[in-house]
């Protein structure tokens, strides 16, 4: 039984080898049919390429009979080609036959990369073979090309021609330089169609490019020529000219100016403007412009000298005119404020400050009037240049203006005196009357006693209003003592009557909350003692505000809130000092 057993496992043992023998045979079989499919692919791209008529191109571009660059050119692909055809292919061919050795021999894994290095191999010869085709095929097309592009050029060329012609006079010292540019571009259109008809259509290109750079750029320089001649020759001297013969008719009239050098600054513009031609002649034309600019300014800056001083003249016309007048005027608020002090001297005690003050004015008047008169007989006969004139003028009518300035601020102060005076007047009547009104006020209330604080401001207040009497009695009056003491007066008056209602306000208020406290004081020992200690403080000390303050801590603790509705009543009814 035990070797029946074993004589199976041997059986099946053989039968699975076989089987894996089969299974990798036929494996086999297959990946060599895949690879002789790939191989087949492989060589028949090959051939593709092989058979491609890059020969024939090649011949034909050769009987063009290419001569320089183009030749050259042609040479390098040519010699691209040959190698291709002759060492690569083979190469390729031989890669193929050992491929397909290693497939028969089932060496599948040196099979797999040699099918790989030559789809590399075909790869690269297939883009080369595209880059020498065309190549062969822009040399080919390069001559015809050259043909259509030389059209263009020519018609912007004759368009030139035509431009400089029809406005030759436009371009002015460069004309030379322009025709002997146009004579160039010439030049080089024949050297093009002897290259391009000989065979050479590269190098022919080439000088194509820069024939038509060499248009666009005289084009360009072409169009710039005009406004640039036109202005060196015309625009810049004509307004130099006229610049000159204003400057002639301004000294005939008997202008001056603070610049020294005007004749030298003429003389280098036209030797700027002469020089400038030379950048025309040889077409810099970015230097010509700025030249152009710089004289342009130069001009302007010589009109605005020029401007300024006929300017001058005509404000200092005007302040001739109009100065002694200013002054005239000047004089006579002086004259009056003078007058006007002498009168108020009579009555008041004036200010050092303010009586100097005039005379100073009085001083500087007189300094200024020389200047002005002398300004006046001089201004048709003057040496300077008026801008020096209007500026010293003109200092003396701005000192003029403000002298007058203080001469109303002065005026002003001197008319506040009397006003002052009489304020103070009616003020310290006023003043008695309250101070009257208020003693009668508080004897009404019938209080124990004054509080000393009450007392020292009234004392002070009359002794003040008798201060303030005295001022004003004064057969000459000191109008800033008496400010002093009217504004001393103004904040007693305020204060007392401030200090009046506080009083009145604590007694009354005072009163009606002790005689409202009799409905606790029976039954609550804390507001018996405070209404003791409050009455106490009124009736002896007369300080109601202290006596207030006990009567309603107290109250407000057994009836919160009671003091501020006695105080909100009593706003309500409170009476006023009727003045």
């Amino acid at each position: 039984m035990k070797e029946f057993y074993m004589s199976n496992g041997l059986i099946i043992l053989i039968i699975v080898v076989a089987v894996l023998l089969i299974l990798g045979y036929v494996t086999a079989v297959l990946m060599r049919k895949r690879n002789e499919a790939l191989l087949q692919k492989l060589e028949e791209r090959k051939e593709k390429l092989y058979n491609l008529p890059v020969n024939d191109e090649v011949e034909a571009v050769k009987n063009m009979h290419l001569i320089g660059q183009s030749q050259v050119a042609f040479r390098e692909w040519n010699q691209k080609w040959v190698d291709l055809s002759l060492n690569s292919f083979a190469d390729i061919e031989n890669n193929l036959f050992e491929a397909e050795g290693y497939n028969n021999s089932f060496r599948f894994m040196k099979a797999k990369h040699a099918i790989g290095n030559i789809e590399s191999q075909i790869d690269l010869i297939d883009d080369d073979i595209k880059e020498i085709r065309q190549a062969l095929e822009e040399l080919g097309k390069q001559e015809s090309k050259n043909s259509g592009r030389v059209l263009h050029a020519l018609d912007l060329f004759e368009k030139l021609q035509v431009t400089v012609a029809e406005d030759a006079e436009a371009y002015g010292q460069s004309l030379p330089e322009i025709e002997k540019q146009l004579a160039k571009i010439e030049s080089e259109f024949s050297q093009f169609v002897t290259l391009n008809s000989s065979g050479d259509p590269v190098e022919a290109a080439e000088i194509l490019d820069k024939t038509e750079d060499h248009i666009l750029a005289l084009t360009h320089i072409v169009e710039r020529i005009p406004a640039i001649v036109k202005e060196l020759t015309e625009t810049l001297p004509d307004q130099l000219e006229d610049l000159e013969s204003g400057y002639r008719k301004l000294l005939d009239s008997g202008y001056h100016f603070i610049e020294t050098d005007l004749e030298s600054r003429f003389q280098q513009l036209h030797a700027a403007l002469k020089r400038n031609e030379a950048n025309v002649s040889s077409l810099e034309l970015d230097n010509a412009q700025y030249e152009n600019e710089q004289a342009q300014e130069e001009i302007s800056a010589l009109y605005s000298i020029f401007t300024q001083e006929i300017e001058a003249h005509k404000v200092v016309e005007k302040l001739v005119k109009n100065l002694p007048s200013y002054l005239a005027h000047t004089k006579e608020n002086n004259q009056q404020l003078q007058k006007e002090i002498e009168r108020l001297s009579r009555s008041f005690l004036l200010s050092e400050a303010e009586i100097s003050h005039i005379k100073d004015l009085q001083g500087e008047l007189s300094a200024q009037e020389e200047v002005v008169l002398g300004a006046v007989e001089d201004s048709s006969e003057t040496q300077q240049a008026y801008s020096l004139v209007r500026e010293e003028l003109e200092s003396i009518q701005e000192r003029l203006k403000e002298i007058e300035d203080e001469q109303i601020e002065l005026g002003e102060e001197l008319a506040e005196i009397e006003k002052d005076d009489a304020n103070a007047r009616q003020k310290v009547n006023i003043y008695a009357n309250k101070l009257h009104t208020i003693k009668r006020f508080m004897e009404k209330r019938n209080l124990p006693g004054i509080p000393q604080s009450f007392l020292e401001i009234f004392f002070s207040t009359s002794n003040n209003i008798e201060e303030l009497v005295r001022e004003l009695d004064e057969k000459r009056v000191n109008i800033e003592s008496v400010n002093r003491w009217l504004e001393i007066l103004t904040n007693d008056i305020y204060e007392l009557e401030s200090e009046t209602y506080q009083i009145v306000q604590n007694s009354t208020l005072t009163e009606q909350l002790l005689q409202y406290s009799n409905r606790y004081r029976s039954f609550d020992d804390n507001v018996q003692a405070a209404f003791n200690e409050s009455l106490y403080v009124f009736e002896h000390e007369f300080d109601y505000a202290k006596s207030l303050d006990i009567i309603s801590k107290a109250l407000d603790l057994v009836e919160p809130g009671v003091s501020d509705r006695f105080a909100t009543s009593y706003e309500k009814t409170r009476e006023n000092i009727r003045f």
